[in-house]
């Protein structure tokens, strides 16, 4: 064991078969690598599904926004907890263990005890998370993909609500003079890492942060390009691209939180040399980024702001809903308006109303990518169906199948 402690960490991590696996495939054309690494890591979740418990929380308390009182169960992963916290409430909750129960278990205890809740999400890994069709799912994470088909100057532009917003970031770019230039050195990907990406990302996202690992960094850099912002031959930002199966997509951003550069002007920087990369490149697609399913989250809406449309969603993670349309429900899900895969397959919007229109709801959430979007409303008078707004007065609940 006291050799074994002395080797490097990378060597160490290649002495498992399934991660050996993984190195090895790493070397091989995008579209081999992702067919085995979708295969290592599902014989990973396998083997480890039996073993997985996830703590049932219940949380009362104020939501954000209209501070109606919410009493939540989430039965996920701590860190995922930590999002959900943020999310509905305005402050911490009063929060209560009431045991723990198997990944397995899942379906079965959301049945039990959603109904003690206005509100439940139960975290289901793979397989469950595909399993689970009759249920209604809450993706862990949504991609943002843009078309990069068309010419910079026409991504730039874009559609007429995002179009001033974007010419702005784009213009401030420009301006910082920074010069683009694509990584050689696999030493470069690791100073990128340590000294761009982890600094930035965990101060941006504080106990939220969840660190890629390094040998990720090292196996995307070789099937794609470690973009470097320089200014006076100094990295002060980049992008690192993977290439993944036929798709390409960003996997980090990172930033010198001491460069004398403001971090949010350095990330519109990332993000316009990325996409100006893609295009040149000829990639006809580019993912953006994975984001929370919330469709008020800063994140997606910055990458919606891009011109980014929602894609179809292949996360190992899922959460099942089950919820009440009451008020606190109400009021929790027009803070937090939640993206969920119905029956068919399709991405649709679910929020608590605000507005007292169908336009004033599609201001505020609509989304590309999204089949529907679904209001939950108190009893009143509006019709069923407005455009694409789907009006759910109380006490029905929309899909069904979330009902507890």
């Amino acid at each position: 064991m006291q050799l074994y402690r002395r080797l490097p960490e990378d060597l160490r991590r290649c002495l498992r078969p399934l991660n050996l696996v993984d190195e090895c495939a790493s070397f091989l054309p995008p579209r081999a690598r992702a067919r085995l690494g979708t295969a290592t890591e599902v014989l990973r979740r396998v083997g480890r599904l039996r073993g997985v418990r996830f703590a049932v929380r219940r949380l009362e308390g104020r939501v954000r926004g209209e501070g109606a009182p919410l009493a939540c169960l989430l039965a996920t992963d701590d860190l995922s907890a930590a999002y959900w916290r943020r999310a509905f409430f305005a402050e911490p909750p009063a929060e209560r263990t009431l045991g723990a129960v198997r990944a397995l278990g899942v379906p079965a205890a959301a049945d039990r005890l959603a109904r003690s809740a206005d509100l439940s999400l139960w975290q289901a890994p793979w397989p469950l998370s595909v399993l689970q069709r009759r249920a209604v799912r809450v993706p862990s994470a949504v991609p943002l993909w843009l078309d990069t088909r068309r010419s910079l100057e026409q991504v730039i532009v874009g559609d007429p609500p995002g179009r001033a917003s974007r010419k702005d970031d784009v213009r401030r770019a420009r301006r910082l003079g920074l010069t683009v230039r694509v990584a050689t050195d696999p030493a470069e990907c690791e100073a990128f890492r340590r000294r761009l990406y982890v600094p930035y990302t965990r101060r941006r996202y504080g106990e939220l942060f969840a660190e890629i690992p390094a040998h990720a960094f090292r196996h995307a850099w070789r099937s794609g390009w470690l973009l470097l912002l320089e200014r006076h031959e100094r990295p002060v930002a980049g992008a690192l691209l993977e290439r993944w199966d036929r798709e390409v997509r960003i996997l980090a951003f990172g930033v010198d939180v001491e460069g004398g550069i403001a971090p949010e002007a350095a990330l519109e920087a990332c993000y316009y040399h990325a996409i100006a990369f893609a295009c040149f490149a000829g990639i006809p697609r580019l993912s953006l980024g994975a984001c929370r399913p919330v469709l008020t989250d800063g994140v997606l809406r910055y990458k919606k702001k891009w011109g980014a449309a929602i894609g179809r969603w292949t996360t190992w993670e899922a959460y099942l809903l089950r919820y009440r349309n009451t008020a606190p429900a109400r009021a929790a899900l027009a803070a937090a308006p939640l993206v969920v895969a119905t029956r068919d397959g399709r991405l649709a919007g679910l929020a608590g109303a605000t507005g007292a229109t169908s336009a004033d709801e599609l201001a505020r959430l609509a989304t590309p990518g999204l089949a529907e979007l679904a209001c939950l409303a108190a009893r009143d008078a509006r019709p069923a169906r407005d455009g694409a707004v789907r009006w759910v007065p109380a006490p029905a609940v929309w899909p069904a199948e979330a009902a507890t």
